[in-house]
């Protein structure tokens, strides 16, 4: 039997796009989780690492970290940077995400790089709007790449 005819040679792609959606519910001022499907099948939780910074026309810039875990055990560890556009008087606002991958295992190993989520949340109004739960669901895109 020829060797070179039956060789199986599996190498990870260059990239992978991090395309999906997340449902997310925040747990405390501190905390929440959420339900992930696309590049990422499994569950998310996610923190600010920093005070929330008014930043005028209604934004709040922060940092967060977020832990992804797939189904297949594969984690994705990221430190990220958050801009929340508040609410005017219905209650909604938007979320944008910048993901920068600080570890990754399974899947992912020797994946880095950025990706970038954007998305809708309900959340209360107030002084103390932060410390009430707030549901939304975000939108991923981009790609990380081996290397």
């Amino acid at each position: 039997m020829d060797p070179m005819v039956n060789r199986h040679h599996t190498e990870a792609p260059g990239s992978i796009s991090m395309g999906g959606t997340a449902s997310l519910l925040t747990l405390t001022e501190k905390s929440g989780i959420g339900a992930v499907t696309g590049a990422i099948d499994g569950a998310a939780y996610g923190e600010p690492t920093s005070d929330l910074k008014q930043v005028g026309d209604g934004r709040v810039e922060y940092t967060m970290l977020h832990v992804f875990l797939d189904k297949d055990g594969s984690m994705l560890r990221t430190r990220d940077n958050a801009v929340l556009h508040t609410p005017t008087g219905d209650g909604h606002s938007t979320l944008e995400v910048e993901y920068t991958v600080v570890e990754a295992t399974g899947k992912f190993t020797g994946y880095g790089g950025t990706f970038r989520s954007r998305g809708w949340v309900s959340m209360p109004e107030g002084e103390r709007a932060f410390d009430q739960h707030t549901v939304g669901v975000v939108r991923f895109e981009g790609e990380i790449r081996r290397g």
